[in-house]
């Protein structure tokens, strides 16, 4: 092989990593907030959103977390793009304040972007080129 396709190899090899690396920290954050996210009957974990490029307006009629984490899972983009983790309840900014019966006081968005960090280092050492 010639150095420059040694290079070129090496930087393919370095994107599919980052965007490995980048898609592992979504679906982690994001799986651990739905997970995190008290259950009455099921239809704030239900109605966690994820798109890339315009986050989701509206509410969407799904209960349960099953169908939040395949969207997660099948619509986190990798590097390059964003990718929009919404709920539209009216009711879940009180959510994250505690306001459930079930997990008072809780803060599943919160509580989870303070292990950010942790979830970002393990998935860089998982996709290390």
């Amino acid at each position: 092989m010639s150095f420059s396709a040694d290079i070129a190899a090496f930087a393919n090899k370095a994107g599919e990593s980052l965007d490995k690396t980048v898609r592992m920290v979504t679906i982690e954050l994001g799986s651990a907030i739905i997970r995190g996210t008290p259950v009455d009957e099921g239809r704030a974990r239900g109605n966690w959103q994820t798109t890339t490029g315009t986050a989701a307006t509206s509410e969407i009629d799904r209960n349960g977390e099953s169908g939040s984490l395949s969207e997660l899972t099948q619509n986190a983009g990798g590097a390059g793009s964003v990718t929009y983790i919404a709920n539209n309840l009216p009711y879940i900014y009180r959510l994250e304040l505690g306001w459930s019966k079930q997990r008072a006081p809780y803060a599943m968005v919160r509580k989870n972007f303070t292990r950010i960090e942790s979830m970002i280092n393990s998935a860089v050492q998982k996709n290390k080129v």
